[in-house]
């Protein structure tokens, strides 16, 4: 395997980051052609940066409310949601691309709706709300996803033909 440029964020390389990229490489080779990948993580800091990119088991054995308990032990609730997109162009020769977005917060008692994951106990820094509580229109333009896409729409901008194509496509993710 290639190596693989990015920034550098406060998110440890796992073994589980390591396999999710080695699947890039294998869905490549599958498609032959640009493949795509999203990967979502919520960190609390309290806990080194767990659940992480397990969050969506540590979500369906927790439920919200379990995840807003892990925290009880600690003063520090804050975390942070990060998105990553991986984007290869299907060249072997060139790096898997990375864009991240992050959005800070914290973790507090569920609150709002419970149609998506884990929105109802992540309260953004600077807001009030819960994302599960806010809008869908001013959670889409504050959260860490949304983020990861600019960057990405960015780096597709800077390829347009007579564009300026300095742009690395390695995100800085700190949105």
């Amino acid at each position: 395997m290639g190596e693989i440029k990015g920034s550098v964020l406060p998110v440890s390389v796992t073994f589980d980051f390591v396999e999710r990229v080695s699947r890039l490489h294998f869905l490549v080779l599958q498609v032959q052609g640009p493949v795509l990948v999203e990967d979502t993580c919520l960190c609390f800091n309290a806990l080194g940066g767990l659940p992480g990119p397990y969050i969506k088991w540590f979500l369906e054995k927790l439920k919200p409310e379990g995840l807003h308990q892990l925290l009880a032990g600690f003063e520090d609730k804050s975390a942070y949601a990060l998105c990553t997109f991986a984007l290869s162009t299907g060249d072997a020769s060139e790096p898997v691309r990375l864009f991240r977005g992050r959005t800070s917060g914290r973790i507090v008692a569920p609150r709002g709706c419970r149609d998506f994951g884990w929105d109802p106990c992540f309260q953004p820094d600077g807001y009030e709300q819960t994302y599960a509580e806010m809008p869908k229109a001013e959670k889409n333009a504050i959260s860490h996803r949304f983020r990861a896409l600019r960057e990405l729409q960015e780096y597709f901008g800077g390829l347009s033909p007579g564009a300026n194509n300095e742009h690395t496509g390695q995100g800085s993710g700190e949105g």
